[in-house]
């Protein structure tokens, strides 16, 4: 049904121009940058429309949203390549288990509390990659990491078994300055790279629909849409 009212199709592949042309005109390769399409709100049948245009990453924001959803779009996807589905929204530690279990990768560690919560439920062999959410804004009750903590939380998840730390990610403080606080956490990623040389850091998560081209001007590497993806959020 919400294929016929949003041109999904189009919309990627006009997101796709544009993400490209954005690093060009930073003097990267279109290639560079990675999409997550943010589903919340969105119908399996939208992911999976998606995914068969060549959409290969998915964000949800709720662990419950994902657990109703994403078994959906694997079923519908039965014999063709699934998505790697991202945990880019807060995540309670009391929610790790089944985060553990739904996605691919968890983008929003945002304390050494989740971290561990996250490695201990990890089965043995299993290597969950995720990203350390940092927040540079004044807004005390927003989550992610303090730039003046990171360095010594970043240590202590980087040796709790399981856990692959790729990177960082960021939301722009409200009413702030993005281009500025996108600045700011490339910066911190790399000194967070020059202060555990052995590990890649390979990945920083910045920009939504409303702000990804600048952020791929600072030096993003993905950009997590979904408004201008899937179209307006639907009612839950």
């Amino acid at each position: 049904m919400l294929g016929a009212q949003v041109d999904l199709v189009g919309n990627l592949a006009r997101l796709t121009d544009a993400i490209a042309e954005a690093a060009i005109r930073a003097g990267r390769g279109p290639e560079e940058v990675t999409l997550v399409g943010v589903s919340k709100t969105q119908p399996a049948g939208a992911v999976v429309e998606l995914v068969r245009a060549g959409l290969r990453h998915v964000g949800e924001n709720r662990v419950q949203e994902a657990a109703e959803k994403f078994p959906v779009v694997r079923e519908l996807l039965a014999g063709e390549a699934a998505p790697l589905c991202h945990m880019i929204g807060h995540l309670q530690t009391n929610k790790a288990a089944n985060a553990v279990a739904l996605f691919d990768r968890v983008d929003s560690v945002d304390s050494l509390h989740l971290a561990q919560a996250l490695s201990r439920r990890l089965a043995d062999e299993r290597v969950l990659p995720v990203l350390l959410e940092v927040y540079v804004g004044d807004d005390p009750r927003r989550p992610g990491l303090r730039p003046d903590q990171l360095l010594d939380v970043a240590g202590q998840i980087i040796e709790l078994p399981g856990l692959r730390v790729e990177g960082l990610m960021t939301i722009a403080p409200l009413g702030g300055d993005a281009r500025t606080a996108f600045h700011q956490v490339r910066q911190l990623k790399q000194k967070l790279s020059e202060a555990f040389p052995r590990i890649y850091f390979g990945v920083l998560s910045m920009g939504m629909s409303e702000d990804y081209q600048l952020a791929i001007e600072e030096g993003s590497t993905e950009v997590r849409v979904g408004t201008a993806l899937f179209g307006p959020r639907q009612p839950r």
